[in-house]
Protein backbone atom coordinates (compact mmCIF):
# COMPACT_ATOMS: atom_id res chain seq x y z
CA UNK A 1 0.00 0.00 0.00
CA UNK A 2 2.82 2.40 0.89
CA UNK A 3 4.59 1.70 -2.40
CA UNK A 4 1.40 2.38 -4.31
CA UNK A 5 0.90 5.70 -2.50
CA UNK A 6 4.47 6.73 -3.27
CA UNK A 7 3.94 5.81 -6.93
CA UNK A 8 0.74 7.85 -7.07
CA UNK A 9 2.47 10.82 -5.45
CA UNK A 10 5.25 10.68 -8.03
CA UNK A 11 2.70 10.61 -10.84
CA UNK A 12 0.90 13.61 -9.36
CA UNK A 13 4.15 15.55 -9.04
CA UNK A 14 5.12 14.78 -12.62
CA UNK A 15 1.68 15.79 -13.81
CA UNK A 16 1.82 19.04 -11.86
CA UNK A 17 5.28 19.80 -13.26
CA UNK A 18 4.08 19.18 -16.81
CA UNK A 19 1.07 21.42 -16.22
CA UNK A 20 3.32 24.25 -15.04
CA UNK A 21 5.48 23.93 -18.15
CA UNK A 22 2.53 23.67 -20.51
CA UNK A 23 1.99 26.97 -22.24
CA UNK A 24 5.41 28.35 -21.33
CA UNK A 25 7.69 29.14 -24.27
CA UNK A 26 10.59 26.84 -25.07
CA UNK A 27 13.66 28.50 -23.49
CA UNK A 28 16.68 29.64 -25.53
CA UNK A 29 19.06 26.88 -26.55
CA UNK A 30 21.98 29.04 -27.66
CA UNK A 31 23.59 32.29 -26.43
CA UNK A 32 23.33 35.40 -28.57
CA UNK A 33 26.83 36.64 -29.59
CA UNK A 34 27.32 34.09 -32.39
CA UNK A 35 24.06 35.15 -34.02
CA UNK A 36 24.73 38.86 -33.47
CA UNK A 37 28.09 38.59 -35.23
CA UNK A 38 26.68 36.60 -38.13
CA UNK A 39 23.82 39.06 -38.68
CA UNK A 40 26.09 42.10 -38.45
CA UNK A 41 28.55 40.68 -40.96
CA UNK A 42 25.96 39.37 -43.45
CA UNK A 43 26.14 41.19 -46.77
CA UNK A 44 23.65 39.59 -49.12
CA UNK A 45 21.96 41.38 -52.00
CA UNK A 46 18.16 41.20 -51.67
CA UNK A 47 16.83 38.56 -54.02
CA UNK A 48 14.90 39.74 -57.06
CA UNK A 49 11.27 38.74 -57.18
CA UNK A 50 9.19 37.34 -54.33
CA UNK A 51 11.06 34.70 -52.35
CA UNK A 52 8.74 31.85 -51.39
CA UNK A 53 11.28 29.34 -50.11
CA UNK A 54 14.76 29.08 -48.67
CA UNK A 55 17.17 26.18 -48.19
CA UNK A 56 19.61 26.93 -45.38
CA UNK A 57 22.03 25.02 -43.15
CA UNK A 58 21.44 24.54 -39.45
CA UNK A 59 25.05 23.66 -38.60
CA UNK A 60 26.19 26.75 -36.70
CA UNK A 61 29.69 26.33 -38.06
CA UNK A 62 28.06 27.89 -41.14
CA UNK A 63 26.19 30.63 -39.23
CA UNK A 64 27.40 33.14 -41.81
CA UNK A 65 25.55 31.23 -44.54
CA UNK A 66 22.33 31.12 -42.51
CA UNK A 67 22.56 34.86 -41.92
CA UNK A 68 23.25 35.52 -45.59
CA UNK A 69 20.24 33.43 -46.62
CA UNK A 70 17.84 35.29 -44.38
CA UNK A 71 19.41 38.63 -45.30
CA UNK A 72 18.31 38.11 -48.91
CA UNK A 73 14.67 38.34 -47.84
CA UNK A 74 14.71 40.42 -44.66
CA UNK A 75 12.80 43.29 -46.27
CA UNK A 76 9.80 41.13 -47.15
CA UNK A 77 6.60 41.23 -45.11
CA UNK A 78 5.68 37.73 -43.94
CA UNK A 79 2.61 36.20 -42.33
CA UNK A 80 4.25 32.91 -41.33
CA UNK A 81 7.51 31.01 -41.66
CA UNK A 82 7.24 27.24 -42.16
CA UNK A 83 10.39 25.40 -41.08
CA UNK A 84 11.05 21.86 -42.32
CA UNK A 85 13.65 20.08 -40.18
CA UNK A 86 14.91 16.57 -39.58
CA UNK A 87 13.94 14.97 -36.27
CA UNK A 88 17.63 14.52 -35.45
CA UNK A 89 17.20 12.65 -32.18
CA UNK A 90 14.19 10.51 -33.16
CA UNK A 91 12.09 11.98 -30.35
CA UNK A 92 8.83 12.34 -32.26
CA UNK A 93 6.11 9.84 -31.42
CA UNK A 94 4.49 10.40 -34.80
CA UNK A 95 6.03 10.43 -38.26
CA UNK A 96 5.83 14.24 -38.34
CA UNK A 97 5.89 16.48 -35.27
CA UNK A 98 4.88 20.06 -34.50
CA UNK A 99 5.43 22.12 -31.34
CA UNK A 100 2.70 23.34 -29.01
CA UNK A 101 4.51 26.32 -27.49
CA UNK A 102 6.10 29.62 -28.45
CA UNK A 103 9.88 30.03 -28.41
CA UNK A 104 12.27 32.29 -26.57
CA UNK A 105 15.67 32.98 -28.12
CA UNK A 106 18.68 35.00 -27.06
CA UNK A 107 17.63 37.63 -29.62
CA UNK A 108 13.96 37.77 -28.69
CA UNK A 109 10.70 35.81 -28.71
CA UNK A 110 9.30 33.91 -31.68
CA UNK A 111 5.57 33.13 -31.62
CA UNK A 112 4.14 29.83 -32.75
CA UNK A 113 1.73 29.72 -35.69
CA UNK A 114 -1.03 28.13 -33.65
CA UNK A 115 -3.57 28.18 -36.46
CA UNK A 116 -1.18 26.24 -38.68
CA UNK A 117 -0.37 23.77 -35.91
CA UNK A 118 -4.03 23.02 -35.25
CA UNK A 119 -4.68 22.44 -38.94
CA UNK A 120 -1.76 20.03 -39.26
CA UNK A 121 -2.66 18.11 -36.10
CA UNK A 122 -5.87 16.97 -37.75
CA UNK A 123 -3.77 14.51 -39.73
CA UNK A 124 -2.99 11.19 -37.99
CA UNK A 125 0.63 11.40 -39.17
CA UNK A 126 1.24 14.65 -37.29
CA UNK A 127 1.41 15.01 -33.51
CA UNK A 128 2.51 17.59 -30.96
CA UNK A 129 5.93 17.11 -29.39
CA UNK A 130 8.38 18.80 -27.04
CA UNK A 131 11.30 17.60 -29.18
CA UNK A 132 11.74 21.20 -30.36
CA UNK A 133 13.31 22.17 -27.04
CA UNK A 134 16.59 20.68 -28.31
CA UNK A 135 16.04 20.30 -32.05
CA UNK A 136 18.88 22.33 -33.54
CA UNK A 137 17.30 22.16 -36.98
CA UNK A 138 14.86 24.73 -35.61
CA UNK A 139 16.67 26.27 -32.65
CA UNK A 140 19.71 27.27 -34.75
CA UNK A 141 17.47 29.34 -37.04
CA UNK A 142 15.11 30.97 -34.55
CA UNK A 143 17.48 33.74 -33.32
CA UNK A 144 17.79 34.93 -36.93
CA UNK A 145 14.00 34.88 -37.26
CA UNK A 146 13.58 36.78 -33.99
CA UNK A 147 15.92 39.57 -35.09
CA UNK A 148 15.10 39.85 -38.80
CA UNK A 149 11.38 38.99 -38.74
CA UNK A 150 10.15 40.12 -35.31
CA UNK A 151 6.65 38.97 -34.46
CA UNK A 152 6.28 36.63 -37.45
CA UNK A 153 4.91 33.26 -36.28
CA UNK A 154 6.73 30.05 -37.14
CA UNK A 155 5.34 26.64 -38.03
CA UNK A 156 8.14 24.08 -37.47
CA UNK A 157 7.60 20.54 -38.76
CA UNK A 158 10.05 17.79 -37.76
CA UNK A 159 10.30 14.97 -40.28
CA UNK A 160 10.98 11.53 -38.85
CA UNK A 161 13.46 9.15 -40.44
CA UNK A 162 10.83 6.44 -40.79
CA UNK A 163 8.73 8.59 -43.12
CA UNK A 164 8.62 7.85 -46.82
CA UNK A 165 7.45 9.32 -50.14
CA UNK A 166 3.74 8.71 -49.52
CA UNK A 167 4.03 10.45 -46.15
CA UNK A 168 5.91 13.37 -47.72
CA UNK A 169 3.22 13.78 -50.36
CA UNK A 170 0.56 13.88 -47.64
CA UNK A 171 2.52 16.46 -45.68
CA UNK A 172 3.02 18.56 -48.80
CA UNK A 173 -0.72 18.52 -49.50
CA UNK A 174 -1.44 19.57 -45.91
CA UNK A 175 1.08 22.42 -46.06
CA UNK A 176 0.08 23.73 -49.48
CA UNK A 177 -2.81 25.93 -48.21
CA UNK A 178 -0.45 27.40 -45.59
CA UNK A 179 2.42 28.05 -48.00
CA UNK A 180 0.79 30.62 -50.27
CA UNK A 181 1.23 34.38 -50.42
CA UNK A 182 2.64 35.77 -47.20
CA UNK A 183 4.47 32.55 -46.31
CA UNK A 184 8.12 31.55 -46.46
CA UNK A 185 9.02 27.85 -46.50
CA UNK A 186 12.44 27.30 -44.93
CA UNK A 187 14.11 23.93 -45.48
CA UNK A 188 16.58 23.55 -42.62
CA UNK A 189 18.99 20.90 -43.86
CA UNK A 190 22.69 20.20 -44.08
CA UNK A 191 23.80 18.16 -47.04
CA UNK A 192 26.65 15.62 -47.39
CA UNK A 193 27.72 14.01 -44.12
CA UNK A 194 30.82 12.05 -43.00
CA UNK A 195 32.53 11.86 -46.41
CA UNK A 196 35.97 12.84 -47.61
CA UNK A 197 36.45 16.00 -49.68
CA UNK A 198 36.17 14.34 -53.10
CA UNK A 199 33.11 12.27 -52.22
CA UNK A 200 31.47 15.30 -50.60
CA UNK A 201 31.93 17.25 -53.82
CA UNK A 202 30.53 14.39 -55.90
CA UNK A 203 27.43 14.00 -53.73
CA UNK A 204 26.87 17.75 -53.69
CA UNK A 205 26.95 17.85 -57.48
CA UNK A 206 24.23 15.19 -57.56
CA UNK A 207 22.15 17.07 -54.96
CA UNK A 208 22.53 20.33 -56.90
CA UNK A 209 21.28 18.61 -60.07
CA UNK A 210 18.21 17.33 -58.23
CA UNK A 211 17.40 20.79 -56.84
CA UNK A 212 17.85 22.41 -60.25
CA UNK A 213 15.56 19.85 -61.90
CA UNK A 214 12.52 21.05 -59.95
CA UNK A 215 11.24 17.45 -59.86
CA UNK A 216 10.64 16.21 -56.30
CA UNK A 217 10.59 12.58 -57.46
CA UNK A 218 14.30 12.87 -58.23
CA UNK A 219 14.91 13.31 -54.48
CA UNK A 220 14.35 9.56 -54.21
CA UNK A 221 17.67 8.99 -56.02
CA UNK A 222 19.56 10.65 -53.14
CA UNK A 223 20.85 8.85 -50.07
CA UNK A 224 20.55 9.93 -46.48
CA UNK A 225 22.85 11.16 -44.96
CA UNK A 226 25.45 10.88 -47.77
CA UNK A 227 23.61 13.51 -49.79
CA UNK A 228 21.37 15.25 -47.25
CA UNK A 229 20.16 14.80 -43.67
CA UNK A 230 16.46 14.87 -44.62
CA UNK A 231 15.29 13.72 -48.03
CA UNK A 232 11.75 14.33 -46.80
CA UNK A 233 12.38 18.03 -46.17
CA UNK A 234 13.77 18.49 -49.67
CA UNK A 235 10.92 16.50 -51.23
CA UNK A 236 8.26 18.59 -49.47
CA UNK A 237 10.05 21.86 -50.26
CA UNK A 238 10.36 21.00 -53.95
CA UNK A 239 6.72 19.90 -54.08
CA UNK A 240 5.48 23.15 -52.56
CA UNK A 241 7.70 25.34 -54.71
CA UNK A 242 6.70 23.54 -57.92
CA UNK A 243 3.04 24.17 -57.09
CA UNK A 244 3.82 27.84 -56.48
CA UNK A 245 5.78 28.10 -59.74
CA UNK A 246 8.95 29.24 -57.96
CA UNK A 247 12.41 28.59 -59.37
CA UNK A 248 15.53 27.73 -57.35
CA UNK A 249 18.63 29.89 -57.38
CA UNK A 250 21.73 28.77 -55.48
CA UNK A 251 23.21 31.68 -53.54
CA UNK A 252 25.99 29.82 -51.71
CA UNK A 253 27.62 26.41 -51.39
CA UNK A 254 30.34 25.41 -48.94
CA UNK A 255 31.44 22.59 -46.66
CA UNK A 256 33.07 22.15 -43.29
CA UNK A 257 36.35 21.64 -45.16
CA UNK A 258 36.19 25.37 -45.88
CA UNK A 259 35.80 26.22 -42.19
CA UNK A 260 37.93 23.68 -40.32
CA UNK A 261 39.81 21.47 -42.74
CA UNK A 262 41.69 19.52 -40.09
CA UNK A 263 38.54 18.52 -38.20
CA UNK A 264 36.65 17.74 -41.40
CA UNK A 265 39.46 15.48 -42.56
CA UNK A 266 39.25 13.51 -39.30
CA UNK A 267 35.49 12.99 -39.04
CA UNK A 268 34.28 13.56 -42.58
CA UNK A 269 32.77 16.72 -43.92
CA UNK A 270 29.34 18.34 -43.79
CA UNK A 271 28.22 20.45 -46.72
CA UNK A 272 25.84 23.38 -47.02
CA UNK A 273 23.64 24.95 -49.66
CA UNK A 274 21.80 28.26 -49.53
CA UNK A 275 19.06 28.26 -52.17
CA UNK A 276 16.32 30.84 -52.69
CA UNK A 277 13.08 29.96 -54.49
CA UNK A 278 11.70 32.96 -56.33
CA UNK A 279 8.63 33.90 -58.28
CA UNK A 280 9.73 35.84 -61.33
CA UNK A 281 7.72 38.85 -62.51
Amino acid sequence: MTVRRVFLCVLLLLSASASRLEGRPFPPLYPGPLFERAIESASATPAEGRVTGLITPHHLLAADLIAAGFAMIKERDLDRIIILTPDHYHRGRTIFSVPGRDFLTALGPVPLDREGVERLKKLPLIGESNLFSHEHGVQALLPFVARLFPGVPVLPVAIGTRSGPEDWRELGAALAPLAGEGALVVQSTDFSHYLDRDRTAACDAESAAVIASGDPERVLSLRQPSHIDSRGALYVQMTLQRELGAEPSTAAHASSFDYDEQEAEKSGGTSYFVVAYRLRD
